[in-house]
């Protein structure tokens, strides 16, 4: 067995932690092949196919692929209109970016706290966190678990308020009948090597509202 190597006078460590392992059958590389031999490495039929399929999964109207979550939650928050001056309510226990797309656009993050037994945002705490400033709403599902979606969405029908779902850890989730991606507003997905389903890098934001999906596009 070889020695490990020194670096500042301790050993480099030989064997890691696997971040991301995820499993290639004979279809995915089939396709990843024709994909490779086609040409087209970037936006092409691939990725047309792709958000047709996605949308049809999702129940949802519209599908537009994106390179990350986090950009598809910042496209979504431009497409709504979200911008200097406005407040966006979501939950503290995250991943950074659900909180950095809010300030791109030059708003404000507002945290409401989350229930203990599931670890997702609260209904009772957005309610309490909301001001004249506010413009949106972005619960997240937190491990897959969807959030008390019928309550956010009395809470943003009664304040007139848009909700944008982090589904980043939620792509096969559904909630009462519902599949995740068709309920609010917009809906934002992330297909990084982690996640359910996994494209090395992507996204992908879902929405019913045709001039969104417009807009988003371009």
């Amino acid at each position: 067995m070889t020695k490990p190597a020194i670096a500042g006078g301790k050993p480099i460590r030989q064997k890691f932690l696997i971040f991301g392992a995820p499993r290639f059958f004979k279809a995915e590389l089939k396709e990843m092949l024709e994909t490779l031999r086609s040409g087209w490495w970037g936006t092409g039929p691939k990725v047309l196919q792709f958000e047709n399929d996605f949308k049809k999964y999702t129940h949802s109207e519209y599908a537009v692929a994106v390179n990350s979550a986090t950009a598809a939650m910042h496209l979504g928050l431009n497409t709504l209109g979200i911008g200097l001056g406005d407040e966006v309510i979501t939950t503290p226990l995250t991943f950074v970016s659900t909180a950095n797309v809010i300030i791109h656009t030059g708003a404000k993050p507002v945290f409401a706290d989350v229930n203990q037994a599931t670890g997702n945002i609260d209904p009772k705490e957005i309610e309490k966190k909301i001001t004249k400033k506010t413009k949106a709403i972005i619960p997240v599902h937190l491990h897959g678990r969807p959030c008390q979606m019928d309550e956010i969405t009395q809470i943003a029908k009664k304040h007139k308020l848009n909700i944008l779902e982090d589904a980043a850890h939620a792509t096969e989730a559904w909630y009462k009948g519902k599949k995740i991606g068709s309920i609010s507003d917009m809906t934002a997905f992330s297909f990084y090597v982690t996640k359910n389903v996994a494209t090395g890098e992507g996204g992908m934001l879902t929405t019913d509202n045709k001039k969104w999906a417009e807009t988003a596009r371009v």
